[in-house]
């Protein structure tokens, strides 16, 4: 394989009040009080009440996921110095829409001109991972080939069953809500980077776009980073399901690159059958049948998941993550996604939203270990 396939994370974080665990508008508070080393790791998104957390370029897995460790961790003394808490998941789960605001920057009110309504209500929380890949062409073919995996990634990480007071039904509602905006959802197979180019200048010219970064698809290869970009997964409580997301999209990438080297055809996906797993990876269950996004075949997306185990599982040994991508991925086969978590703790709570959201607040704070950490000064 061709160069360090590094690695970057990027979470996106709740702006929470601590004793109702609504969402606040409190972004520029937070971002005027952050010490330089920490604000140079935080970031505006498109709403007032969160807050994007980006780690530094790491080597590994085991650097990238201590890196998340400690900006979470800093990130948490850092809003409670300033009276609010830090909320995780793929949705908040009761917040409303008629309460946000965009953040005052060009970009973002370009995005919230543009969108209104949509944006408003896009109370909706994703962690993304690049993935180094020097190569322009092998960028765009590993792209192509990763939409294979959008759906059993999106139903391993699914945590998102609540939205604006209600059990939705879905197991992750995040891709419902953001997928409402254009340029979601699944990108074109592109033929080469020449390709990949036009099309983004042609969304430019036209003006649906200002800038690269407003394409949003599930993954992208992108044009500033040198990566390999994917969108799917929700954000997770848990960091060792973090780790495991991480190292997946490693060797996931692993393995498609030294199949472009090797100059291995790509897939033929039919796009009707990745929309199909696409819906169902959020609407139901692991046993939900889907079509098979090659042949057809049905097919459920339990089955897809552990066809993707198969994929990464040789590229893990070689990157020596077997023990965070595959048996991190067994241990949340066996679990389940952290969806069934909120939905067994708001049973519990007798319907309560706003006690599990208290609830998350405190397990986020408990699974970063923050005693480990030197909050910022």
């Amino acid at each position: 394989m061709k160069g360090p396939l590094t690695l970057g994370v990027e979470e996106e974080y709740q702006i929470c009040d601590p004793s109702t665990g609504d969402l606040v508008p409190a972004v520029d508070q937070l971002l005027e009080a952050a010490p330089r080393e920490l604000r140079d790791q935080l970031g505006y998104e498109l709403l007032h009440t969160v807050l994007e957390g980006d780690i530094p370029v790491a080597l590994d897995v085991d650097e990238a996921v201590e890196s998340v460790r400690q900006l979470r961790c800093s990130t948490i003394a850092l809003a409670e110095a300033q009276g609010v808490a830090i909320g995780i998941g793929g949705a908040h789960p009761f917040a409303d829409w008629r309460d946000q605001g965009f953040v005052d920057t060009p970009g973002y009110q370009w995005v919230g001109h543009q969108l209104r309504y949509l944006a408003l209500r896009n109370m909706s929380f994703g962690l993304h991972v690049h993935v180094g890949v020097e190569d322009v062409e092998a960028r765009v073919y590993i792209a192509n080939q990763l939409r294979r995996w959008c759906a059993p990634l999106l139903a391993l990480s699914a945590n998102a069953p609540f939205f604006e007071g209600v059990d939705t039904g879905f197991q992750t509602i995040r891709m419902h809500v953001f997928g409402s905006f254009p340029r979601t959802g699944f990108p074109p197979r592109f033929r080469d980077w020449a390709h990949h180019v036009d099309v983004i200048e042609g969304l430019v010219a036209s003006g649906a776009i200002t800038a690269p970064r407003q394409v949003w698809w599930n993954v992208r290869p992108h044009m500033t980073y040198g990566t390999v970009e994917l969108r799917m997964l929700d954000m997770q409580i848990d960091l060792e399901r973090v780790r495991t997301f991480i190292a997946l999209s490693q060797a996931l990438t692993a393995g498609l690159l030294a199949d472009f080297e090797a100059g291995r055809p790509e897939w033929k996906l039919e796009p009707a059958y990745l929309e199909d797993g696409w819906f169902k990876a959020q609407r139901f269950d692991w046993d939900a049948e889907i079509a098979h996004p090659l042949s057809g075949e049905v097919v459920t997306l339990r089955q897809e998941m552990e066809a993707l185990r198969d994929a990464a599982e040789p590229w893990a040994a070689e990157l020596g993550t077997t023990a965070a991508a595959i048996e991190g991925l067994d241990r949340i086969l066996a679990e389940g996604p952290e969806t069934d978590w909120q939905r067994a703790r708001w049973v519990e709570a007798d319907h309560d939203l706003r006690h599990l959201q208290r609830e998350i607040i405190e397990r986020v704070k408990a699974e970063a270990r923050c005693e480990q950490s030197v909050s910022p000064s």
